[in-house]
């Protein structure tokens, strides 16, 4: 019996919609074949932008574009594969998908499933597919260049690094024990240094890792203050849009209200509340309730106040707050500077609450300065440098932003741990060592769990 042919896949991988060009990729054996039926010509030459045009079952023209075929085992999946550049009409990216799955074994792609097929042909490591993920995901400039780092190797030249230290002190240590019979002494020192190095280094990895991932997710900013004091309109003013109500009488804002802006290169989910107050109305009761919940449950902050929102209550309320917040983490919004005697009331605020000086703070006005572009780049470089700044100058050479990755270094790390401790007894030691070698492979996907994969290539677009 004949083993079953791999079949060929095809999919659109440019957006779905009227577009200039649309890109059409196929990959598999039949990729010749089709390249010559649809162009209708007789030889075709790998790597080679070939315009011609394309004909469907009954000879009848599609469309005209350019055809690019490589060969196996140069190419992006590492199969035979042909890519189409035809024009973007939603009628002839139709027509060109109909036609193609009429061949013979041949179907549409699932989502990732080039990619899968690049990294089952040894083309990339998984950590490669992975930052490759997050890099066509990207929004923001500090989310592009974190995905480049894992996406061009600099994640995988650590873990070579660590790899390579493994071995050499497994190496060492079987040496010891082959040579355990004729009395040779072998000094561990050189292995001890070597796994604490790894360990040190994959524990930083680690704490880098937790916190950059504010740069692929995004870092929330939780807006608070006092009613009437301007959240609403600083929310508008940063969003650039009137996306919150807006109004004189406290107690507007009943609900919350969150928007993703880039500040400064950085995603920002940014959140306004409803003001906090002691009130009777039975919805802003909830809002203000809702408000405290998300305070203890965010960890960056910006409290808004203004000249005219300054009470008794308010100043202690906003004082109670603040006694639980990281103020390392929390930035002062004084607001409504149109205003007359804006600069004593500021200064009263300051007098009554004396943890608003430890809080870097800037002076606008929602009102005036709605319209200029220059106040709120000011605002937005205020936001970045004091709230959403992230060092990622540190880890330039390593970078792991999954779940999978981060668990398998901690693994990792609990068997060095497992091995130093277990160096009187070596052959114990060099399996622990084993065990870490093992988790580093699959780290790079070289292990055969072919059934965890789809979790990290359905989160591909097709096509890709």
């Amino acid at each position: 019996m004949k083993p079953k042919k791999k079949e060929t896949i095809f999919a659109l991988s440019t957006p779905y919609g009227q577009s200039a060009i649309a890109v059409i990729r196929i990959s598999g054996d039949m990729s010749k074949k089709i390249a010559l039926k649809l162009s209708q010509i007789k030889k075709i030459y790998p790597r080679s932008a070939i315009f011609t045009k394309f004909y469907d079952k009954q000879n009848k023209i599609i469309d005209s574009g350019i055809m690019i075929f490589f060969t196996s085992p140069s190419s992006y999946t590492g199969e035979d594969m042909l890519e189409i550049q035809c024009h973007g009409a939603i009628s002839i990216i139709n027509k060109m998908l109909l036609e193609l799955s009429f061949f013979e074994n041949c179907r549409f792609a699932s989502p990732g499933e080039f990619s899968k097929r690049a990294f089952m042909n040894n083309k990339k490591g998984l950590l490669h597919f992975e930052g490759l993920a997050n890099l066509i995901a990207s929004e923001t400039e500090s989310q592009r260049l974190v995905a480049t780092k894992q996406t061009f190797g600099e994640s995988e030249n650590i873990c070579r690094i660590w790899r390579n230290s493994l071995l050499e002190s497994i190496a060492i240590l079987d040496a010891a024990i082959d040579f355990a019979e004729e009395n040779e002494s072998f000094d561990t020192r050189v292995v001890k240094n070597s796994l604490n190095n790894i360990i040190k280094k994959a524990s930083e990895t680690i704490e880098l890792s937790n916190k950059n991932k504010e740069i692929l997710y995004g870092t929330k900013v939780l807006i608070f203050g006092p009613p009437n004091s301007g959240k609403s309109s600083l929310f508008n003013f940063l969003s650039r849009d009137d996306r919150a109500i807006t109004s004189d009488k406290a107690g507007t804002t009943t609900d919350q209200n969150t928007n993703v802006l880039e500040i400064s290169g950085i995603r920002t989910i940014i959140t306004d509340t409803a003001g906090l107050r002691k009130t009777s109305r039975k919805v802003e009761k909830i809002g203000i309730d809702r408000t405290k919940k998300s305070i203890e449950e965010n960890n960056k902050f910006i409290l808004v106040l203004s000249p005219d929102c300054y009470t008794n209550q308010n100043c202690k309320l906003v004082n109670e707050v603040l006694k639980n917040l990281d103020l390392k983490k929390t930035i002062l919004v004084f607001n409504k500077k149109d205003l007359l005697g804006f600069q004593e009331g500021k200064n009263l605020w300051m007098s009554k609450i004396n943890q608003l000086k430890k809080l870097k703070n800037i002076s606008i006005s929602c009102v005036n300065d709605a319209k200029n572009i220059n106040i709120l780049i000011k605002l937005n470089n205020f936001i970045s440098k004091n709230l959403l700044t992230i060092d990622t100058s540190k880890n330039d050479d390593y970078f792991f932003s999954e779940e999978r990755q981060i668990n398998i270094v901690q693994k990792i790390i609990v068997h060095i741990k497992n091995s130093l401790n277990n160096l009187e007894d070596l052959e114990i030691a060099v399996n622990y060592l084993n065990q870490a070698i093992n988790l580093l492979d699959e780290l790079f996907g070289k292990n055969d769990y072919e059934d965890r994969l789809g979790y990290v290539f359905d989160k591909f677009c097709i096509g890709k």
